[in-house]
C-alpha cells in the first residue's frame, strides 16, 4: 500500500470517527439516558471526580448527581462515601481526557465540576482515541502474518460490521472500548516480548494485564495469549513455558512493580468498604452456572451475539482454518470463545441490560480478528468462496449500520421477539 496514502488515510479515518461521534451526540440531552455519563458509564467515570475534584466525600458533590447520572454510583449520606461497584481501570484510561477537560473548562465557559458538557465531549474523544489506537496496533500485529491489504481491510470491516462501532461512536463511556485497546496492546506486544524478554517488556506486559483486570475481571484470560502465539506443537508449547519461567527474579520483580497500578483501586476499596480487596458486585452472582443461557446469549433477539454481529460466525470459521494449519493459537481462541460464552451465559443478567448486541464480547474481537484474517486469506484465491465471503461481509455491515442509526440504547422486546428485532433493521 502506498505510504503516502496511508499517511493521509489514517488521519482522515480518525477525523471521520470524531465527526460520526459528535454528530450522533449533537442532539443528546444532558442528564438523560442518552448522555455519555449515564448509568454504568457514570459508575466507571466517577473515579476521576473522586481523584481530581471532590475526593471520596459524598457531601461535596452537586446535589443528587448520582440520581441525575442514572444511578451508576451512589452518594451515600450515611457514610459520606461515593460508592461504585465498578473497578477503576476504565477511569485510569479516561483520566488524561478528564484532566484536559478540567483544565480548559473554565476558559470555555463550562462549570469545572466534573459533569458539565465539556467532560462529555472529551469522553467522545477518549473513545475515538483508544479505538483508533487499538486498530493501529492490531494492523501492526496482523501485518506480521498477512498482507497489508487484508490486515487493514479486516480491521475496518470489524469496525463497520460489529458493535465495536456502537461502543466507540455511541457509548464511549462504557468499559468495552478500553478493554479492546488493552487487549490490542497485549497482542501487539507479544511478538516483541518473545523476541526480547527484557525487564521493561515484562513490566509493560504485566502492567497491561493488571490494567485489563481493573477494567473487567473477566479480562484475565488475555494473559494467556503469549503462551499460544506462534506455537504449532507440544514441543513449542513446553519451550514457551520454559521461556517464561527462565529468569524468575526478573519475572517476579516485573509482576510486583506492575501491581502499583492497582493501588488507586485498593485505596478506594479501603476508604469506602474498609478492606483493601473488595467485591463490588455484592448482590450479583452467576445464577445460571448450572444451566447456562448459551442459546440465548448467542441467538436471542435480546442482544444475541450472532444475531446482532453475525461477523463472528466468519471469525469462528477462521478458527477451523487455524486448526487445519496446526496453529495452536486457534485452540486458545476457540476454547476461550466457548469459555467466555459460558461465563456470560451464567451471569444473572445474561443479556447485560441495555446494550447493543452482546456487548460483553466486544473486547474479544481483538482476538477474533486473527482467525477472520486466516479465513480471508483462505478464500482470496477461491472465486466462489470469495464472492460468498464478501457478500456476507456486506450483509453484516448492513445489519450493524442499519440498527446503529436507529437504536435507542435498549432492546424493548422479549428474549425471542424477532419481530421487534427486524423492526430495528427496517425502521
Amino acid at each position: 500500500m502506498n505510504p503516502v496514502f496511508k499517511k493521509v488515510m489514517y488521519p482522515l479515518f480518525f477525523g471521520l470517527m470524531l465527526f460520526l461521534s459528535f454528530n450522533k451526540h449533537s442532539k443528546d440531552k444532558q442528564r438523560s439516558y442518552h448522555d455519555v455519563i449515564w448509568a454504568d458509564a457514570a459508575g466507571y467515570y466517577v473515579y476521576n471526580t473522586i481523584w481530581f475534584v471532590y475526593g471520596n466525600n459524598a457531601a461535596a458533590y452537586p446535589d443528587s448527581m448520582d440520581v441525575k447520572t442514572g444511578d451508576g454510583f451512589s452518594l451515600d449520606k450515611n457514610t459520606n462515601r461515593v460508592t461504585t461497584k465498578y473497578p477503576c481501570g476504565t477511569a485510569i484510561l479516561q483520566s488524561p481526557f478528564f484532566l484536559t477537560a478540567h483544565l480548559i473548562a473554565s476558559s470555555l465557559g463550562y462549570k469545572k465540576d466534573g459533569f458539565s458538557e465539556i467532560y462529555s465531549y472529551l469522553l467522545y474523544v477518549s473513545g475515538m482515541f483508544y479505538c483508533f489506537m487499538a486498530m493501529l496496533l492490531l494492523i501492526g500485529f496482523l501485518k506480521r502474518h498477512f498482507s497489508s491489504f487484508i490486515s487493514i481491510a479486516s480491521v475496518i470491516v470489524l469496525f463497520a460490521a460489529s458493535n465495536l462501532f456502537y461502543y466507540t461512536i455511541d457509548a464511549p463511556g462504557m468499559s468495552h472500548i478500553y478493554s479492546f485497546f488493552v487487549f490490542s496492546c497485549i497482542i501487539y506486544l507479544t511478538p516483541l516480548l518473545l523476541a526480547n524478554k527484557s525487564f521493561n517488556n515484562l513490566l509493560l506486559f504485566f502492567s497491561l494485564v493488571v490494567l485489563a483486570l481493573l477494567i473487567r475481571p473477566t479480562n484475565a484470560f488475555i494473559a494467556l495469549f503469549p503462551l499460544f502465539y506462534n506455537v504449532y506443537n507440544s514441543i513449542d508449547f513446553r519451550n514457551r513455558i520454559r521461556f517464561f519461567l527462565e529468569g524468575k527474579i526478573s519475572l517476579l520483580l516485573s509482576l510486583l512493580f506492575s501491581l502499583i497500578i492497582a493501588v488507586p483501586q485498593m485505596v478506594y476499596w479501603k476508604s469506602t468498604f474498609g478492606h483493601f480487596i473488595s467485591y463490588g458486585y455484592r448482590n450479583e452472582r452467576f445464577d445460571f452456572w448450572k444451566n447456562p443461557k448459551l442459546i440465548e446469549v448467542w441467538f436471542s433477539a435480546m442482544n444475541g451475539l450472532f444475531i446482532y454481529t453475525p461477523l463472528v460466525l466468519l471469525c469462528l470459521l477462521g478458527v477451523i482454518i487455524m486448526l487445519r494449519n496446526k496453529d495452536k493459537l486457534g485452540i486458545y481462541i476457540g476454547l476461550l470463545f466457548f469459555l467466555i460464552s459460558y461465563i456470560f451465559a451464567s451471569w444473572w443478567n445474561w443479556w447485560f441490560g441495555c446494550a447493543f448486541g452482546a456487548r460483553s464480547f466486544v473486547e474479544y474481537y481483538s482476538l477474533l480478528i486473527i482467525p477472520f484474517c486466516y479465513l480471508w486469506q483462505f478464500v482470496k484465491n477461491r472465486m466462489a468462496l470469495k464472492i460468498t465471503f464478501f457478500a456476507f461481509i456486506a450483509f453484516c455491515c448492513f445489519i450493524n449500520l442499519s440498527i446503529e442509526y436507529y437504536y435507542d440504547g435498549c432492546f424493548y422486546g422479549n428474549t425471542w421477539d424477532y419481530d421487534a428485532f427486524f423492526k430495528l433493521i427496517v425502521s
